[in-house]
């Protein structure tokens, strides 16, 4: 398992605009930061500085907490950056065996270089890893990731028979898209990389029959979204009457009550309306925040507590 990773390249030696950082001066620190570059130096032919605020700018490739390291004697354009990095994981025990950490690291390591989401996997494990370096893993016995839900398979695409089922053949009737099933099912994955890092850096193996459940049941709310008509937006729906999505909404105002940041934006707007907002508009970029409501034990599957529509003309699109 990997603390930190080595960026390299990645911060101009002239510095960033409005990126302002702190030399590293503990001895222990120092220590720590050495161990992790990729080939030995010696700690008076190097400096380290933590980088303490970063610009919105330029949050897509440098963070708070990156240490820039500064090689002595050398003159470079690009500095290498060790980046601190979290892991999370949940291994089943049931006929499952140990957690390939080569197999995972591998997925961190394309997400870093990419900049967007991978994912590595084999029978038992499955590793997905956010931009950031965050990597979530799971293992379990033979053939789990493949039956974490319906179309888990769109996106390990471990047989050529899995990459024929995403492929659009004009021959064949298909009920769906084949270009959507990856979609869903990077949906759903994302949401189970955000449950192990939530309760993680172990997520206890008891709890796997419990996460199976909120994967299929995110999977089919993830299936059941249209798709826009009107720019980026979709309406959410409230269904605040029915028996069995009250208690989800009592939940919803008690966290809103709590701290209106803790929810997403669009359940914060209607926990704060007392029960009169009928729908809202949202954003794709949002869906996947409230998606993660599906997590909470008060939701029924006998009844969602909200679903989804597209907005049909402009005026409609400007409301909420």
């Amino acid at each position: 398992m990997t603390d930190y990773v080595c960026l390299a390249r990645r911060f101009p030696a002239k510095g960033v605009d409005g990126v302002l950082g702190v030399p590293v001066t503990s001895p222990d620190e120092i220590d720590t930061y050495l161990e992790e570059l990729p080939v030995p130096v010696e700690a008076d032919k190097v400096r380290f500085v933590r980088l303490t605020s970063i610009p919105d700018r330029s949050e897509n490739h440098l963070q708070s907490g990156d240490v820039v390291v500064k090689y002595s004697g050398l003159s470079e354009r690009f500095l290498d950056i060790l980046r601190p990095v979290e892991t999370a994981s949940m291994n089943t025990n049931y006929k499952s065996g140990e957690i390939d950490w080569d197999l995972a690291e591998e997925a961190r390591g394309k997400a870093l270089e990419s900049g967007e989401w991978s994912l590595t996997c084999d029978d038992h494990q499955v590793a997905i890893c956010d931009p950031s370096g965050r990597l979530a893993v799971l293992r379990g016995a033979f053939a789990t990731p493949r039956r974490l839900f319906k179309y888990a398979f769109a996106v390990l695409l471990q047989t050529e028979r899995d990459r024929r089922r995403v492929t659009y053949d004009p021959y064949k009737g298909h009920l769906s898209m084949p270009s959507d099933k990856p979609r869903w099912a990077w949906a759903t994955f994302r949401f189970l990389h955000h449950y192990i890092m939530s309760n993680g850096p172990v997520v206890p193996n008891g709890r796997y029959h419990q996460l199976k459940k909120m994967l299929e049941r995110h999977h089919r709310v993830a299936m059941s979204l249209p798709t826009p008509e009107m720019g980026p937006y979709l309406r959410l729906h409230t269904r605040r009457t029915h028996k069995h999505t009250q208690e989800f909404w009592k939940r919803a105002q008690i966290e809103y009550l709590k701290d209106p940041d803790s929810l997403p934006r669009a359940l914060s707007f209607v926990a704060s309306k007392k029960g009169e907002a009928r729908w809202v508009r949202v954003e794709l970029s949002e869906v996947d925040d409230i998606l993660r409501s599906v997590s909470w034990s008060e939701w029924n599957d006998c009844y969602d507590p909200f679903h989804f529509s597209t907005f049909r003309n402009h005026r409609m699109a400007k409301w909420n």
